[in-house]
């Protein structure tokens, strides 16, 4: 998986089976949660995460974001 999605203000995008998967903001902000997991990530322009959990993962929009989402490894 390699995308680049824009996200509206709000819009949640589901990441299943989320270890590996980097996200990483090309404009605004984001929230980034992951299930079992006991932290939450804000993300703004610039700044990029690696998940590590096996399960879900939330990322949401913040007045709008543009973001990248690349998965690594098999």
């Amino acid at each position: 998986m390699n995308a680049a999605l824009s996200l509206s203000p709000g819009e949640v995008l589901r990441v299943d089976r989320a270890a590996g998967v980097e996200v990483a903001v090309d404009a605004g902000r984001v929230w980034v949660t992951e299930e079992r997991s006991s932290g939450d990530v804000w993300l703004a322009a610039g700044e990029s995460v690696r998940l590590a959990g096996r399960g879900l993962a939330l990322v949401e929009a913040v007045g709008g974001a543009a973001i990248r989402v690349t998965r690594h490894g098999a």
